[in-house]
């Protein structure tokens, strides 16, 4: 459990301090073969392989260390979050899928430092990003998965009404400026062509 036999390994690995011959090692000790450090070091095989342009071998050892953490709710996001900038980087797995998965795990487990990393990625990887800002939860999920914010979504919620954004502006104390960059932005994030389509948008899902 302390980590010499798995997590130990794989933070070497992506470090650049552990080569293939002394993972392997390390893989094929008896405490290596264990479950609990095998998802680390099959992860860490996987970085080694995608390193080397290898995403056939990559991808394989990652869905073996996937299989092996099962049982380990937390160990499996925080393997996926400590491999996915690797992942990306060398183009192998699903780094996108598991970035989300695992920074949903760690905000619900009030980890804000590890959700707070995956976000980072996230971004990185040109990626739309969840907000964790009070008064999320009243946001649609189509407009939380397009990386609206929560005062983006104060304005999209008056143009349901067709208001102006002076109109808008009066009602959220803000200048009309700003409402004409937030009513900008959402147009940009949900892809939608004009202000018009975007009222008929905001009536849709409703004020």
């Amino acid at each position: 459990m302390s980590g010499r036999h798995g997590l130990g390994p794989l933070l070497d690995v992506l470090a650049g301090d552990l080569g293939p011959d002394e993972l392997a090692v390390a893989a094929t000790a008896p405490a290596g073969r264990l479950r609990w450090n095998r998802q680390f070091t099959a992860l860490a095989e996987a970085v080694l392989h995608g390193r080397h342009g290898d995403s056939a071998r990559a991808e394989a050892a990652a869905k073996e260390a996937r299989e092996a953490a099962r049982p380990y709710r937390m160990a499996i996001h925080l393997g996926a979050r400590l491999v996915a900038e690797a992942a990306l980087a060398d183009g192998w797995g699903d780094p996108v899928p598991w970035l989300r998965a695992a920074e949903e795990y760690f905000h619900d487990a009030a980890v804000p430092a590890v959700a707070g990393a995956c976000r980072v990625l996230l971004r990185r990887a040109g990626e739309p990003v969840r907000q964790r800002r009070p008064g999320l939860h009243r946001l649609p999920r189509e407009l939380l998965d397009a990386g609206v914010t929560v005062r983006e979504y104060d304005v999209f919620r008056l143009l349901a009404h067709r208001l102006g954004n002076t109109e808008i502006a009066r009602r959220l104390l803000i200048s009309p400026k700003t409402v004409e960059k937030h009513v900008s932005s959402l147009m940009t994030k949900t892809k939608l062509p004009d202000r018009v389509t975007l009222f008929a948008y905001a009536s849709d899902i409703g004020p």
